[in-house]
């Protein structure tokens, strides 16, 4: 655990964020390289930072490779080491792998992927690792990922790749539950892309997880939000969570439901003698993609206040359009997520939201200054970990198999 992402808490406390996709589309390829033929993605997460150092545990699904270049995106994508690189130090500290790009550049860029995010420092799950056991406060939370399929690339003999099997799930939780865990989530690769309605497979496999144990699902992989379910025990505590999905994080996808993403957050506390959810809150986040110089720019802005971003964003139709999309979301939410309370991050409404508890009230000091970057080109060799291999030339061009 990143001790620079804890406040002091008591005992018996964790704070988890989920976010959405994060894709890497050609153009957001060609945004980020610089001059010199390096790429710059700190940028991106210049803008949300601030809400993932708040979390102990912030968690996002990372839909892409890093199997060397060459690069590309849709649809086989792979990305520069230094988009995972600005992922973690923007405060990002759990990837997903399980998905349905993960074979994009064969087995190799699962090997690689995974080596570099041990070298970096960040964990991951539903790969190398089929679960995670993570502790703060006395907290021990079982993390399980899977992914409804590979978009017809065959599975490797020598690749660990979590497969939605509910032999094979039920065999999982069995094992989380006998090391220890106090509260398990289990993140979904599944869906039909562009729905914001769950099908009725969804709503099963979610009603079937709760029980095996479970106490929430987080989805991915449709590209736009869905609702979130929240039922009760008889005491009114939050017994089980669903959030169908959360839409893209950030991508190079044009329509307003793509654009537009979903932060789903809660505190896990200890009460009564388990581990329970509390106060679970959303977000909007939206892609914004200005143009720059050299073309567009890629950026992920709060923006569940206008205040927060209306300075900011200079092209008037693009802050009409994300008002617009916004209010459609909220109607959508108080028909399929009337229990999840929305996170509004301004100062005029922290007294508001005080189930974060005492914190320094929020400052959007940066809507009154440029963006600046602080990339730095060099970055540790990758080390995998599991056979003692290091790649020290992450840059260079290598031939790749999708097989």
């Amino acid at each position: 655990m990143n001790p620079a992402l804890c406040f002091t808490q008591p005992a018996g406390h964790m704070s988890v964020l989920f976010a959405g996709d994060l894709m890497q589309h050609s153009p957001q390829l060609k945004a980020a390289v610089q001059s010199d033929g390096a790429y710059a993605y700190d940028t991106c997460f210049s803008y949300i930072s601030d809400h993932f150092h708040r979390a102990h545990l912030v968690i996002i699904n990372m839909e892409t490779t890093f199997a060397g270049a060459p690069y590309s995106g849709y649809p086989l994508f792979c990305s520069p080491n230094e988009l995972a690189i600005a992922a973690r130090d923007a405060g990002i500290n759990v990837f997903l792998t399980a998905n349905n790009h993960i074979l994009d550049r064969g087995p190799r860029g699962v090997k690689r992927s995974v080596a570099l995010y041990d070298s970096i420092g960040v964990d991951h799950c539903g790969t190398s690792n089929k679960w995670l056991l993570l502790e703060h406060n006395g907290i021990r939370l079982g993390l399980l990922n899977y992914t409804y399929g590979t978009n017809g690339h065959r599975i490797p003999k020598d690749i660990c790749l979590n497969i939605l099997d509910t032999t094979a799930i039920a065999c999982d939780i069995r094992e989380v539950q006998q090391a220890g865990a106090d509260f398990i989530v289990c993140c979904l690769h599944w869906g039909v892309e562009y729905s914001m309605k769950p099908g009725a497979e969804q709503k099963r496999l979610a009603l079937w997880l709760k029980k095996q144990g479970t106490g929430a699902v987080i989805g991915s992989h449709p590209h736009v939000p869905q609702g979130v379910d929240i039922t009760y025990d008889h005491n009114g505590n939050i017994e089980f969570l669903t959030a169908y999905s959360l839409g893209n994080f950030i991508s190079n996808q044009p329509g307003p439901m793509s654009r537009a993403g979903m932060l789903l957050g809660f505190d896990l506390v200890r009460k009564n003698g388990r581990v329970q959810i509390v106060q679970p809150f959303h977000e909007w986040v939206w892609t914004w993609r200005p143009a720059g110089k050299t073309g567009k720019r890629y950026h992920v802005l709060p923006v569940s206040d206008p205040r927060l971003y209306r300075n900011l964003i200079k092209n008037q139709q693009e802050v009409s359009l994300i008002a617009a999309t916004i209010d459609s979301l909220r109607n959508f939410m108080k028909k399929n997520a009337p229990d999840c309370k929305e996170r509004k991050r301004y100062p005029l409404n922290e007294r508001e939201n005080l189930y974060f508890g005492d914190h320094p009230s929020f400052c959007p000091v940066w809507t009154q200054q440029p963006v600046s970057s602080t990339y730095h080109k060099s970055f540790p060799p990758i080390k995998d970990r599991r056979t003692g291999r290091a790649d020290k030339s992450p840059g260079a061009a290598e031939a790749y198999s999708p097989l």
